[in-house]
C-alpha cells in the first residue's frame, strides 16, 4: 500500500481550514492562467465569476487529498484494523478489478474507494474528485464557505 497526497483531515474544523488555505492558491492559479490566455482586465472581470474562483479551490482542496493505492488484499486489511466497516465504504468502478484507490473520512464516517487496473492516479484523481462531491462539498457549502 501507498499512500499519495498531502490532506487527510480528521475533523470537519481541519477540512475548513484546509480548503480556507488553499483558497488564496486557487485564485493566483486563476489569475496566472488568464494572464497566460492573454486576458486583458475587462475579460477577466466578465469572465472570472466567484464560481470560476470557486471551482479552482475545490479542485485543488480535492487534488490534495491523500489516498491509499493498493490491492484488493491491502485494501480489506486496511479497513478490518480501521475504525471504518463495511456500510461505511462507497465503492466506484468494477468488482472485478484488483487494484484499489481510497480515501478515509473520519468526521463523515465514509471511506470513498474506487477500482482500478492499470492506471493509479486516473484512478486517484476520480476518487478525490468523487470525494469532494460526494462529502466535502456539502461540509463546506452548508457551512457558508
Amino acid at each position: 500500500m501507498e499512500t499519495r497526497g498531502t490532506f487527510a483531515p480528521e475533523t470537519r474544523a481541519d477540512a475548513l481550514e484546509r480548503y480556507e488555505e488553499v483558497g488564496p492558491v486557487a485564485q493566483v492559479v486563476v489569475r496566472e492562467a488568464t494572464k497566460a490566455m492573454s486576458f486583458d482586465a475587462d475579460e477577466y472581470d466578465d469572465r472570472v465569476t466567484p464560481e470560476v474562483i470557486r471551482t479552482a479551490r475545490d479542485a485543488t482542496f480535492a487534488e490534495l487529498l491523500a489516498v491509499h493505492v493498493g490491492e484488493g488484499d491491502e485494501f480489506d486489511a486496511w479497513l478490518a484494523d480501521s475504525e471504518f466497516d463495511e456500510a461505511d465504504v462507497v465503492r466506484i468502478g468494477s468488482e472485478n478489478v484488483d487494484n484499489l484507490v481510497w480515501h478515509p473520512v473520519p468526521f463523515a464516517d465514509t471511506v470513498i474507494a474506487a477500482t482500478y487496473q492499470d492506471e493509479p492516479d486516473a484512478a486517484a484523481s476520480t476518487l478525490r474528485r468523487n470525494a469532494f462531491g460526494r462529502v466535502y462539498r456539502e461540509e463546506f457549502y452548508e457551512s457558508g464557505r
